[in-house]
């Protein structure tokens, strides 16, 4: 009897499963038809129309066409919900998904190499206590120029060498750190670099883009600077101030890559998921007041809690220290450049926050093949591994360039031991501050005593 009553209870839920697969299937099949049927009409739309048109799907399920350029913040944050549940998680499975449309149709996105070649920067300074900022000082300073000119009275500046000769790379899809000790001359590198070097100070070498000299195009389109300071204006709030400066650098070269995507893959017959195509065709719009990009910074830097709080200034209350350094980089990253120099991004965020910060930077970098090179004074050891190449400068000169996973070895070779439990970055910060005797080896230490008598 037991028996007979399993029988039949099985047989009555295999009756029911079926009846509800059965019933399932007509209502799947009818949204695979509408949905069909409005990327049908979609591909009909003149070229500039298809391009502001998407398929948005909302929370109930239900799809309809948007204006990528009229996107409602409801409708954006549902979308951005969907494709990134969480910043540290689905980021590089989100930029997977964007890499994978672009390659499906063979676009190849535009790498940027920089090299520099016999980099010289220096300045003129006062000295002494000329160089005190006191009334006194600043009347002579202000008046000598004229005495030097009629040559009455001999200059009394002195000339300092910042950077002295460096050579190098930053190569593309490779994530660079510059480290060094305070005043060894990374900012001015950074600056040098970006074109945005200060007019006080003279610089002689060779600077190249892809072999293109700085004069054969405008740097700062190309590559962007993030300073150190934190220069906001107090009374706008955070969201304010990452859409002003989207709207100021512009959409770049996004909108021509989209449309030649869309076109492509209406040759192929192709068919892309409709989420990835609304944010891609909401990226690539530029001069809108508030768009989905300043979402998308906000969401993958932790900004989404203070997106509505004022910056603040020495009058204004506002966010803290550290979600200001965070805005500084959003910045510059909610733009089109292809070229990064960040200057001393970590300062004020705890290791936790500036370990998922550069794993973000390190994931559209490999992914999209951007050039980034970054400086941090001190970085955790979980954050010196997120680097692929290194750049140790002291003094304004280069010490070693390479590899990070090299650059143990190329210390042990000259002699400089990394004692245990020490933090590679906090031993190459020290060899360049002058403490390198007390990593020398017995042998190498004699030598250098015998030496130096």
């Amino acid at each position: 009897m037991g028996s007979l009553r399993r029988q039949g209870s099985l047989a009555m839920r295999q009756q029911h499963e079926n009846a509800l697969s059965i019933s399932k299937k007509p209502t799947l099949q009818a949204a695979n038809d509408e949905e069909a049927l409005m990327w049908a009409s979609l591909e009909r739309l003149p070229t500039y129309a298809r391009m502001r048109t998407g398929i948005l799907t909302l929370t109930e399920g239900e799809q309809r066409e948007v204006d990528v350029n009229r996107l409602a913040f409801i409708e954006r944050k549902v979308l951005l919900d969907r494709l990134l549940r969480t910043a540290e998680e689905d980021h590089e499975r989100f930029l997977m998904k964007l890499r994978d449309r672009i390659d499906r149709v063979g676009i190849d996105l535009p790498l940027v190499e920089v090299r520099f070649q016999n980099l010289k920067v220096d300045a003129e300074i006062y000295v002494g206590t000329r160089g005190l900022p006191t009334l006194f000082n600043s009347v002579i300073n202000s008046l000598e120029p004229i005495g030097n000119a009629l040559r009455i009275i001999p200059s009394k500046k002195r000339q300092m060498m910042i950077l002295d000769g460096i050579s190098g790379i930053v190569r593309p899809r490779r994530m660079t750190l510059l480290l060094g000790p305070p005043g060894a001359g990374k900012t001015t590198l950074l600056q040098v670099l970006a074109g945005e070097l200060d007019s006080g100070l003279k610089m002689s070498g060779e600077i190249t883009y892809n072999g293109h000299g700085m004069d054969e195009f405008v740097a700062q389109r190309t590559a962007a600077y993030i300073s150190q300071y934190d220069t906001h204006l107090g009374e706008m709030t955070v969201r304010e101030t990452l859409a002003f400066s989207a709207r100021c650098q512009g959409a770049g070269t996004r909108y021509d890559m989209i449309t030649e995507l869309a076109r492509r893959e209406k040759e192929a017959n192709i068919q892309p998921d409709p989420d990835i195509d609304v944010f891609m065709k909401a990226i690539g719009a530029g001069g809108k007041k508030d768009g989905i990009v300043t979402d998308y910074v906000l969401k993958i830097l932790g900004l989404e809690n203070c997106a509505e709080t004022q910056v603040g200034n020495q009058m204004i209350r506002g966010i803290s220290g550290g979600e200001k350094k965070r805005l500084t980089t959003g910045e510059m990253i909610v733009g089109p450049a292809q070229v990064f120099l960040m200057d001393e991004i970590s300062t004020g965020l705890d290791s936790s926050t500036t370990y998922k910060m550069v794993n973000c930077i390190r994931h559209y970098n490999h992914i999209f093949g951007t050039t980034t090179l970054v400086s941090l004074l001190q970085p955790s050891p979980e954050t010196f591994l997120l680097f692929d190449d290194i750049i140790l400068i002291s003094e304004g000169h280069i010490v070693y360039q390479g590899p990070r996973d090299f650059v143990l070895h190329f210390f042990q070779s000259m002699g400089f031991q990394c004692p245990p439990r020490k933090a590679l970055a906090d031993f190459l910060q020290e060899v360049c501050m002058c403490l390198f005797p007390f990593y020398l080896s017995f042998s190498h230490l004699t030598f250098l005593s015998s030496f130096l008598a």
